[in-house]
């Protein structure tokens, strides 16, 4: 019998976590407090490491209208060239596409029949409080869900995180702060001074323009008919957190005041933002483990992750092919806690890994090792983050650990 699924959130991370658990076999239901009316956001990273699971999933590729990275580019504030990233020898695809058209394409493979079952999605359902033993969900309406395992994937104000930790965590400020815009490239290339910027800087990579404490990031996305600009910069110490959102209406006015010392060229780019965003980058403390009794976090949920790596998107999307892999079409209920073991083992040290790295621009994570720590005792800074996250195989190591430590659950596996 195919196990019962919950999944709380269909963000990125919950709906990958169906998508592979339904391709396992299993029932799923999606319970999303949103009634996708209005979705927005900005462009997003789709790394090699997740973009191999995608296809693995079916995933309409195409759909994502996704710009194709060679490589990162870095200039420094006066438009001189540093440096670029050289030989990486991709073997699966780096895409920089629309948040939208990549929750849109998973939408659409949830919703595909496989093997007689597809993943079935709940709207408007807010989450009041979760038991991690009984695998039980109750709703603000006072209706109640049980299940045999339940996906904690709520975000970074999650509600599922508070049973595994037993109290709420505030959320704390890291002294960051980044402007966010899509501006149409036809408008850029329709200016004097930003249309040569472009064509120095090209369209086919992540580009970086910093200084000592702040920097512009932009990419292309939606087919190469918008650039995504990312300002990371300083917050004012009273820089909101509790409720820290990309959704916050920002003021282009500061984001010019904050940049006014870049090149005039950048300055003008600025000026064309329309409808900027500013995201107070604050984080929380991970808890201690991403499992308990039935429950299981993901993404946000459990290792909330900053934007100087790119990979918050991808790691949620690992989570999800970890589970897939553990959770074959022969597991009973009975197993659930000890294949939720294997998942924290498979997950918890790497992505708690790139979570801290993900705090501090590349230039700095060494100031990070304390910190990492304090969760992974053992642990050392990564060398190069491009290698440790793009040669991350989650549903591989997943395996691994349950032939090692679970050997009578890998018949069906391996």
């Amino acid at each position: 019998m195919p196990l019962k699924v919950l999944v709380v959130g269909a963000g990125l991370g919950g709906l990958g976590a169906a998508i592979a658990l339904n391709r396992a076999g299993h029932d799923v239901l999606v319970f999303e407090q949103s009634r996708f009316l209005h979705e927005v956001g900005a462009a997003i990273h789709v790394a090699p490491n997740a973009s191999r699971i995608l296809q693995s999933w079916e995933v309409d590729m195409e759909a994502l209208q996704a710009v194709e990275c060679i490589a990162i580019k870095v200039w420094d504030a006066q438009g001189n060239f540093i440096s670029t990233t050289a030989h990486l020898n991709l073997s699966d695809a780096w895409l920089l596409t629309h948040r939208v058209d990549l929750h849109n394409a998973l939408r659409a493979a949830a919703a595909k029949e496989v093997n007689g079952r597809r993943v079935q999605i709940r709207l408007a359902s807010r989450v009041a409080t979760v038991d991690a033993e009984a695998g039980a969900v109750t709703f603000e309406d006072g209706s109640v869900y049980t299940a045999d395992l339940v996906i904690g994937a709520d975000g970074m104000h999650s509600r599922t995180v508070r049973a595994v930790i037993g109290t709420d965590q505030n959320k704390q400020s890291t002294g960051q702060s980044c402007f966010r815009c899509l501006i149409p490239v036809c408008k850029l290339r329709n200016n004097s001074l930003t249309s040569p910027l472009l064509d120095k800087i090209g369209l086919d990579a992540t580009i970086v323009f910093t200084s000592p404490d702040r920097r512009l990031v932009m990419y292309p996305c939606r087919a190469g008919s918008l650039l995504n600009l990312a300002g990371i910069h300083p917050s004012d110490a009273m820089a909101r957190t509790e409720y820290s959102s990309w959704l916050d209406s920002g003021s282009l006015e500061d984001m010019l005041a904050t940049y006014r010392d870049f090149c005039p060229e950048l300055q003008e780019l600025c000026r064309q933002a329309e409808d900027v965003k500013l995201w107070s980058l604050a984080s929380r403390q991970p808890p201690p483990t991403f499992v308990k009794g039935k429950l299981a976090l993901l993404g946000d949920t459990a290792h909330p992750t900053l934007p100087h790596q790119g990979q918050g998107g991808a790691q949620s999307i690992e989570d999800g092919a970890a589970l897939g892999a553990i959770f074959a079409p022969d597991t009973t209920p009975v197993q659930v806690p000890k294949l939720l073991a294997v998942y924290n083992k498979t997950r918890y040290d790497h992505s708690i890994t790139v979570m801290i790295m993900s705090q501090k621009p590349n230039e700095r994570r060494a100031e990070m090792l304390d910190e990492l720590r304090r969760y992974v005792p053992d642990a050392q800074i990564p060398p190069d983050m491009i290698a440790f996250t793009w040669s991350s195989d989650p549903a591989a190591k997943a395996r691994r650990l349950l032939a090692t430590h679970l050997p009578e659950h890998t018949g069906s596996r391996l």
